[in-house]
């Protein structure tokens, strides 16, 4: 009995201190993690696109991992994204970003996607001076609030249609008239009234700027008053389910356009899915497309990182891909030059920054928003082509009605 009490003994304080091991092993790991916090609209009316921030920063997280982490004052560093669902609702996030802060003690933040819903969670971040990158808003109320705490990768809204416009004014013979709807997101507010001042300057008459209900389905009523006044063009500044459902109503409506163009839509893959061939000739807006090349920071050269995530997700990549890997790579580079982790000195960093990324240069404007344009895309065959400036396809304009498709 003595020698098997020994040997329980025994047994009993080794698992102790193969415990305490642990604990000390664990507790050095968490030390060596740098956490930072994402509130993304995984369900809801945002979640299609939400997905492709998703996709992309957890890319951008294991491909930093498996290089070795960042490097803060000679010591490597782990990355963990915490992400919450926000559910598409900017209350819901808002919320979610003060749990990160105050209960995750994460260590900087990543943004949601929508102007809508980055502008409350900005709030949050600069109420706790934590810096956050975000790529999902583009509004200019987001970077007017003289909020140092938020970095955009998006270029400014209200000229997401400048080069559309501009390709438009050189059409021979060049167009008249134009339309112009937007939803009621701030996002899409801001664009519609950059477009009317840009439309206005090239000479182009606005005869339709109406806003439309973002969470609406029916586009009939619209429509039929776009039909009646016989536009060139129109221009909707929505979202991606907007988009499908504006482009299917058209189609049963047979209302034919020489041009359609969306901000949102078009570049990705869910929405030639969704479409099928009606999605054909239809024109989009984008900050980035698969067809650059530029080199990288995580990655080689865009063309390196477009093979890579349609490898590991099946589908190609968007600009809302490629601006959140610019928010990763924007944010491990800040914290290497400050080679720190005190979240005002990142902040400070990455006011500073200047870095070539696979979506191209990134520097930022006094007002935390990157200093960029948008090209025109146009999705010819199935496929989404960059057409203008230095397009690899030429634009097709008119497009052919649907009766002739």
């Amino acid at each position: 009995m003595k020698a098997g009490s020994k040997i329980l003994k025994g047994l009993l304080v080794m698992g102790l201190v193969i415990g305490l091991v642990i604990s000390l092993n664990s507790g050095a790991y968490s030390k060596d993690v740098i956490k930072i916090g994402c509130a993304m609209s995984f369900t809801g009316k945002k979640s299609r696109t939400g997905k492709l921030y998703v996709d992309s920063l957890k890319l951008a997280e294991a491909t930093i991992n498996k290089a070795g982490g960042i490097k803060v004052g000679g010591k490597a560093y782990l990355v963990k994204i915490k992400f919450y669902d926000d559910k598409s609702n900017a209350a819901e996030s808002a919320k979610l970003i003060e749990k990160l802060i105050t209960e995750d003690k994460v260590n900087f933040l990543l943004g949601p996607y929508s102007s809508g819903i980055t502008i409350p969670d900005s709030i949050v971040a600069q109420r706790y001076r934590i810096p956050m990158v975000e790529g999902g808003g583009a509004s200019g109320k987001i970077f007017s609030r003289h909020n140092p705490y938020i970095f955009g990768t998006l270029p400014a809204a209200g000229q997401y249609f400048r080069t559309t416009l501009e390709m438009l004014a050189g059409f021979k013979p060049k167009p008249k008239k134009i339309a112009i709807i937007y939803g009621d997101d701030k996002f899409d507010i801001s664009v519609a009234k950059g477009a009317k001042k840009i439309a206005e300057g090239l000479g182009l008459k606005v005869v339709l700027y109406e806003k439309i209900s973002e969470s609406s389905a029916d586009f009939n009523t619209i429509l039929t008053k776009v039909k009646s006044l016989a536009p060139d063009a129109l221009l909707m500044a929505g979202h991606t389910e907007g988009g499908i459902n504006l482009i299917q109503q058209a189609k049963e409506l047979n209302v034919n356009l020489k041009m359609i163009s969306l901000t949102v839509g078009p570049s990705e893959a869910d929405f030639r899915k969704s479409l099928g061939k009606n999605a054909n000739y239809i024109f989009g807006v984008a900050s980035w497309s698969p067809q650059m090349n530029y080199k990288g920071y995580l990655f080689k050269n865009t063309q390196e990182f477009v093979k890579i995530f349609k490898a590991k997700y099946g589908y190609d990549p968007d600009y809302h891909n490629a601006s959140a890997i610019a928010e990763m790579a924007v944010l491990k580079n800040a914290i290497e030059r400050a080679g720190t982790l005190n979240p005002q000195k990142v902040r400070d960093a990455i006011a500073k920054t200047d870095l070539m990324t696979i979506y191209g240069p990134v520097k930022f404007n006094p007002n935390g928003q990157i200093k960029g344009s948008s090209v025109v895309l146009q999705i010819q065959g199935g496929q989404v082509y960059q057409v203008y400036p230095n397009g690899t396809k030429k634009p097709i304009y008119p497009m052919p009605a649907w009766k002739d498709r």
